[in-house]
């Protein structure tokens, strides 16, 4: 009697196993939804036709500038082949600790053509960008600048960030601004202050057809959207 009851004990245990641990193994799927891309020339060339079938991909924010003198090398092209695809684009330009902010502003204004624009411009300040700086002179420079881009483009900048060095450096002041940060893991960034962030850069390490390596995978959070950004 014990050894027939044992094997049907087994062979009704086993399957259930199996079954829990499919499903412990299971993605989760929704952790991995996007709204957006951001790229540079680190992307290479991008076959933007392929890219704009991506359903997902409801905004692109490209490199335009850096410093003073650097125009990303393939910024022509990225927003030229984004908007003929029919893709929503912002530009971004790479603060610096080396050069004077309005002179920056020139460059970036002078790259940066408002009728190719859909999105507001973003200032990407990160820590080796500004090394140098002091905390006040980090906020202090984001503002000049964000006060430039506003008078010029008529709209307040979009800031990125890394979570930790917004934390650390800009909040609470910029908690007002569109807030666009970074942060690779499953734990959504979280602010200092009273306020919230917008676009979520959740992975540096996403792979869609019209790319050949990696990319920025970006998500819409706390009830933001496209039409928030819009220029």
């Amino acid at each position: 009697m014990k050894s027939r009851i044992l094997p049907l004990i087994i062979s009704i245990i086993l399957p259930l196993t199996g079954s829990a641990a499919a499903s412990a193994s299971r993605p989760d799927r929704s952790r991995h939804s996007y709204d957006g891309i951001d790229v540079s020339h680190h992307q290479g060339k991008i076959d933007w036709k392929e890219v704009a079938r991506n359903k997902s991909i409801r905004f692109v924010y490209i490199k335009a500038t850096q410093g003073t003198t650097i125009e990303d090398e393939h910024y022509d092209r990225n927003i030229k082949g984004a908007r003929r695809q029919g893709l929503r684009c912002g530009s971004y330009h790479f603060l610096s600790s080396s050069t004077p902010i309005r002179a920056q502003f020139r460059h970036f204004r002078k790259v940066i053509r408002k009728h190719r624009q859909d999105l507001i411009p973003m200032i990407d300040v990160e820590r080796e960008g500004v090394r140098g700086w002091t905390r006040k002179q980090v906020q202090d420079s984001v503002a000049a600048f964000a006060g430039l881009i506003r008078r010029h483009y008529g709209k307040k900048p979009l800031i990125y960030s890394q979570a930790n060095f917004y934390n650390s450096h800009l909040a609470p002041r910029f908690n007002s601004y569109f807030l666009f940060l970074g942060r690779y893991n499953a734990v959504r960034p979280s602010i200092r202050g009273a306020g919230h962030h917008n676009i979520w850069q959740f992975t540096e390490r996403g792979k869609i057809r019209g790319i050949r390596g990696h990319v920025d995978l970006d998500r819409f959070m706390s009830g933001t959207s496209l039409a928030d950004i819009r220029l």
